[in-house]
Order: C-alpha cells, then sequence, then structure tokens
C-alpha cells in the first residue's frame, strides 16, 4: 500500500475515532488475563517483515508466560510515526529519539508518560541495567523514555582494501589513525591506477565527518569536544580542526582522488572496487569488513571517536503515552524490562524463531538463515536493548566476538569523550526565522563543501558573510546565553 493510501486510511480511522487521545477508555486487560499494548517501532522502508506476524506470536506467548503482557507490534516509517504523534492516535510505546519524534521537544509538550517513579518501583531490573544512560531521558530531572542501549557513542573510521595494501603494497593499516594520515594510502593507489577515485564519494560526503563538534544549531552552531575551557557556542567556521579538514579534501579533490562530479553522485555502494571507503560504527562492528560483501578483506583504522553526548545516547529510545492507565505504563516497563534482560526473547524479536529465522554458533553468536535473510532481516535497535541480544556473526568463517558489547562500553568508560554541555537543548522558539536563514544558506554550499569540490577560504567566507547578514550573531548570543543559564543550573 502507498503511503498516501496509508496516511488516507489512517484519517478515515483517526475521524472515526476522534478524540481517543492514547487509548484513553480502553481496559486495562483483555478477556484472557492479559494486557496487550500497541507498540509502534521504526523502520525505514514501507515494506514489513514477511514473517513479522510469525515472530510476533513465538514472541508473545513468552512474554505471556512471564510477565503476562503480549504486543500489537507495528514497524512504521518516520513520515507515520510523526502522523501519529501529531493526530493523538492511539498507541502504548513508541519510537522515539534525537531525529524523529524527537524526545525532548515531545517529552516538554507532555506527550510521554513521567516514569521516573514508576520504573524504579515496578521495572527495578530495568532501571539498574540502563544505569548511568538515564541521564539523556531526562529532562527537568524527570525521565520520560527509555533509553535503548546500542552503540551510545561514534566512531569515525576508514575502510580499507587490506589485500591491496597490505597484501599488494606491503603498507601497514593501524586500529586508529589520524584524518591526515589516510593521505599516503590514496596516493598509492592514485599513482597505480591514474584513471580511478580511490575516495570516490556521493554527495551526501563522509559519515561523521562533523561528529567531533557537538551540534547545538544542526552543523552551524557547534561546541567542539575538545573546546578548553567553559563550553563555548561559535559557528562552525571557528573551528580550526574542520576547516583543516575541508582544506583537506579539497587538496584531495584537485590531485584526482575524489571523482570530479562526486557533489552530483546519489550514491557509491554499488561500486564494490572502491578502496578506501568511511563509516561511523564501533570497535567490532562486522558489517564493514565481510569479504564475502566486498571482494576482498577490509581492514578498518579508527581516526575519531567515540563521542558521547545527550543526541548519541538519544539514538533509539521508547516512550509510552502520556495519557495511559498507570496499570498499561506498568505493563510496557515490565515489557521493556523483558526485552533489556532476557536474551532467549530478545533474540526472539531480534533474529526470529530459532531453527527458522537464525542458530546459535558454538562461540554464542548467532547466524541468520537464508530464510531469516529474506524474511526476517529488522534491525536490532528499533525493537529494543542491542546490548542484550546475542552478537551475530556474519558466516561461519567469519565469525563475531560474543564479548562485543563488554568491551565497547568499557572502552566508553576508558577513552570515551564526553560532551561538557550537561544536556544541553537549545530552545528555538525565539530565533525559528533565524535558523531558518542560515540553514537555507548552509545548504547552498554544503554539499560541494563536504565533497571537497569547493575551496572553503573561498566559500566560508561569502558564507559567513551571508549568515551574518541573516542575523546569526543574534542567533549565537542566544544560544550562549541559554548555555550558561544551563551550566549555572546544572
Amino acid at each position: 500500500m502507498s503511503i498516501g493510501k496509508r496516511i488516507a486510511l489512517l484519517s478515515l480511522v483517526l475521524a472515526l475515532a476522534a478524540g481517543s487521545l492514547c487509548g484513553c477508555g480502553m481496559k486495562d486487560r483483555e478477556d484472557d488475563g492479559l494486557i496487550r499494548l500497541r507498540w509502534v517501532t521504526y523502520g525505514a522502508g514501507l515494506e514489513v517483515p514477511a514473517d513479522l506476524k510469525e515472530v510476533v506470536a513465538a514472541a508473545n506467548t513468552y512474554s505471556a508466560e512471564k510477565i503476562g503482557v503480549v504486543v500489537d507490534l507495528e514497524i512504521q516509517p518516520s513520515e507515520m510515526i510523526n502522523l501519529i504523534m501529531a493526530s493523538g492516535e492511539y498507541y502504548d510505546m513508541i519510537y522515539t529519539c534525537e531525529w524523529l519524534n524527537i524526545y525532548d521537544t515531545n517529552a516538554s509538550r507532555g506527550l510521554f508518560y513521567d516514569i521516573t517513579d514508576l520504573v524504579q518501583d515496578c521495572a527495578p531490573d530495568l532501571y539498574d541495567t540502563v544505569g548511568v544512560y538515564w541521564e539523556a531521558a531526562k529532562l527537568d530531572g524527570r525521565i520520560y523514555g527509555v533509553p535503548t542501549l546500542k552503540d551510545m557513542g561514534s566512531e569515525m573510521m576508514f575502510r580499507l582494501n587490506a589485500d591491496y595494501f597490505e597484501g599488494e603494497k606491503g603498507m601497514s593499516i593501524p586500529e586508529k589513525m589520524e584524518f591526515a594520515d589516510i593521505e599516503p594510502y590514496l596516493e598509492a593507489y592514485k599513482k597505480d591506477y591514474p584513471h580511478k577515485y580511490p575516495l570516490e564519494m556521493s554527495k551526501s560526503g563522509i559519515p561523521g565527518f562533523t561528529n567531533f563538534l557537538e551540534r547545538i544549531v544542526s552543523n552551524i552552531i557547534v561546541v567542539p569536544y575538545d573546546q578548553e575551557g567553559e563550553p563555548r557556542a561559535i559557528p562552525f567556521w571557528e573551528s580550526k580542526r574542520l576547516m583543516d579538514r575541508y582544506r583537506l579534501l579539497h587538496s584531495w579533490y584537485r590531485k584526482g582522488y575524489i571523482q570530479p562530479d562526486a557533489s552530483a553522485v546519489e550514491s557509491t555502494m554499488t561500486d564494490r572496487t572502491i578502496p578506501v571507503r568511511f563509516g561511523v560504527a564501533w570497535r567490532g562492528y562486522q558489517g564493514y569488513s565481510n569479504p564475502a560483501d566486498w571482494g576482498f578483506h577490509v581492514k578498518t583504522s579508527i581516526y575519531d571517536g567515540p563521542y558521547l553526548s545527550r543526541a548519541t545516547e538519544q539514538g533509539a529510545m521508547t516512550a509510552i503515552c502520556a495519557a495511559c492507565s498507570k496499570e498499561r505504563a506498568e505493563a510496557a516497563l515490565k515489557y521493556l524490562e523483558l526485552l533489556n534482560t532476557d536474551r532467549k526473547f530478545r533474540d526472539i524479536l531480534g533474529y526470529g524463531i530459532e531453527g527458522k529465522h537464525f542458530e546459535y554458533l558454538e562461540n554464542g553468536t548467532v547466524l541468520r538463515t537464508v530464510t531469516g535473510a529474506e524474511r526476517y532481516n529488522v534491525g536490532l535497535y528499533p525493537m529494543g536493548s542491542v546490548v542484550n541480544a546475542s552478537v551475530e556473526s556474519v558466516s561461519r568463517d567469519f565469525l563475531a566476538d560474543p564479548d562485543q558489547w563488554k568491551k565497547v562500553y568499557e572502552g566508553y568508560e576508558e577513552y570515551a569523550i564526553r560532551s561538557r554541555t550537561r544536556g544541553f537543548v537549545y530552545d528555538r522558539s525565539k530565533t525559528e526565522d533565524i535558523i531558518a536563514a542560515v540553514t537555507a544558506i548552509y545548504s547552498n554550499y554544503a554539499t560541494d563543501l563536504r565533497t571537497g569540490t569547493s575551496d572553503p577560504d573561498e566559500v566560508v567566507p561569502k558564507m559567513k558573510k551571508e549568515m551574518e547578514d541573516a542575523g546569526i550573531g543574534i542567533l549565537l548570543e542566544d544560544v550562549q546565553r541559554q548555555l550558561d543559564r544551563h551550566l549555572a543550573e546544572n
């Protein structure tokens, strides 16, 4: 069904059920004594997994026995989730995060249930498991959502063809390097293949390119993670590190490492010959390294991160409708507790039915079957705790580390670079017109900047002048005033 037809159908349903906000008036228990919750989570496309009903039925059998709670699970695209929220349609649990069904905005509007006290009373194991990451869910000291334990901080990495660079050229690929250190690899490939582009990229540029800056207003007003002294909001052009990277990209473009039409290319994913790619993931992630996917062995080398902030820790969350009864809210929390603490249950929703959609390998990881890959291939993070799920191996010969997440979280404690803005969220209500204006100006130049196509020393001064004329100075003053107040209060 097209999204237009789905929206039209939903509008009809809403018209018939007007006034029924978030399940008000619904009985809490079904005739069989179970509580049935409507759970809406996120899926990037409109196609739902073919075996979703079968897997949810298996999960419901398990949760009914354990906690007396079952779900009607819907996987919806962002447009439908936003429509559900805007219309006041019924739900019990819903996906929310920093970029979709925006958590801070909708929690402050009173749309999500205040679980601050309830979660500690009725789901203490959930409260203990989430631990320090509850801070990402606090708004004025209250909690309105459950953070999903996943990769809580972004690590940026190069993905290199190890067969070529190490095997043919005898170059070593270290576990970590600086951003500029990739140039000798680009130079070596260009010398061997002068008519090819070792850093071929699309118009979206490099994933995670600006993640060393905490974004306050898009990529325009930022706070550098490594800034000395008290956190201070700056326009992006005052970041020497960012400007140096833009200059480096432009020099790579001029040397022929980046293709001439990069700013117009939609995607390079179909080209498996590119020897250097970028990625945003976590240590131990296998998705970039399976030789069966790429046709060669891949090694990754981290050049930035991990960076942790309120935004990154809000990468995936689950909220409960504010108008739900206390009993339904408790049931939702017990369900989320089971997802965070019971691995067998978590694996059902994450991978499907054992023996049909996946199998357990001897080292404790899981491997999807062909049926699983075709009929129940869902993302882990929209379905609940990633950390509590078994780690997936990409093949029998290419095994993942079953203790991957333990090591990732130990790494956060050891070397993560954490935001010092203490959960600051900028209130844009008085500067929306200025933000719209400077965002439009930024968009006019951003694609050429992030692909190296334009010279930043020529383009950025033009952007600066246009943004100053549009009132970015007023915006900066307002951001800093709010930031100073927030830091003083926290």
